[in-house]
């Protein structure tokens, strides 16, 4: 059987695995194949790529394609496909049909999507309207979700609540409190930790990460968004994950390889890869 690319022969055992991770963007053009061949070289074996509008899906499924083809100097490429809720106004009623024409194409999950009230709310109920009408087509294809939610958790919480939705996912760059983690975790969701975690003011998302079980937690970049403390430009790079791990690590005061052995199980679980 094959799965986003990968035959059970050839999967690579689970090494590290960015859970988000726009690789396909063009702020990687000129880097891109030197990036990817340091994360293979150091131990990343995947790295899961979000889709976030219509007209990027084409290009990001033509880059999985090419990777996934010769992936011996390069992580795969676990491709998921959605609307985010940063660029509704290049959405269309249409693009749902086009949605779920797309994730035929070796998704491995739906998103990034979500609700963002950070800048404003007053596009609000257009972005839950599209958000449960995605809902409803990762059911349809008994898919995850990817999302993303800046001051909506709660909001977010009840309309999955209300849909019945019950393929859990990945709640991205998660700063919610820990009674929210929680919920989410016991509604089948991960609770994704990138470079934010890595700052040492970040106390609460710390302290957060440090009561949740291994089993509800995996790691991210988003780059080339969210660069950690570290990071000497604005850009985010998929070869930050390693430094970022070994930071949570010690927040967590558990082995670095306990991290990278935990956070790829939960996403082979999670997303049903064969091993």
């Amino acid at each position: 059987m094959v799965v986003s690319g990968f035959t059970n022969k050839e999967r690579p055992m689970p090494t590290l695995i960015d859970s988000h991770c726009h690789i396909d963007f063009p702020q990687f053009d000129e880097s891109r194949q030197d990036i990817l061949a340091d994360c293979r070289q150091k131990g990343m074996s995947a790295i899961v790529v979000p889709g976030v509008s219509c007209d990027q899906w084409r290009g990001m499924a033509e880059l999985v394609a090419s990777i996934n083809a010769d992936a011996t100097d390069a992580p795969r490429l676990l491709p998921a496909y959605g609307l985010h809720p940063y660029f509704m106004t290049k959405h269309d009623a249409k693009h749902l049909d086009q949605l779920d024409a797309q994730l035929d194409n070796g998704a491995i999950a739906v998103g990034e999507i979500g609700l963002d009230a950070f800048e404003t709310d007053k596009d609000l109920p257009q972005q839950m309207a599209l958000f449960r009408r995605q809902l409803s087509i990762a059911a349809n294809h008994h898919l995850p979700i990817i999302v993303h939610a800046r001051k909506t958790q709660d909001l977010v919480l009840k309309l999955v609540r209300e849909s019945g939705f019950a393929a859990g996912g990945i709640m991205h760059a998660f700063s919610g409190s820990l009674q929210q983690a929680q919920r989410l975790h016991e509604m089948g969701f991960l609770i994704g930790f990138g470079g934010a975690a890595t700052y040492d003011r970040a106390r609460r998302l710390r302290s957060l990460l440090k009561q949740l079980p291994q089993d509800a937690i995996v790691f991210e970049t988003d780059a080339p968004d969210i660069p950690p403390s570290f990071s000497r430009t604005r850009a985010n790079s998929p070869l930050n994950l390693f430094r970022i791990v070994e930071i949570l690590a010690d927040v967590r005061e558990e082995p670095v390889a306990e991290l990278w052995q935990f956070s790829s199980k939960n996403l082979i679980k999670l997303f049903n890869l064969s091993t």
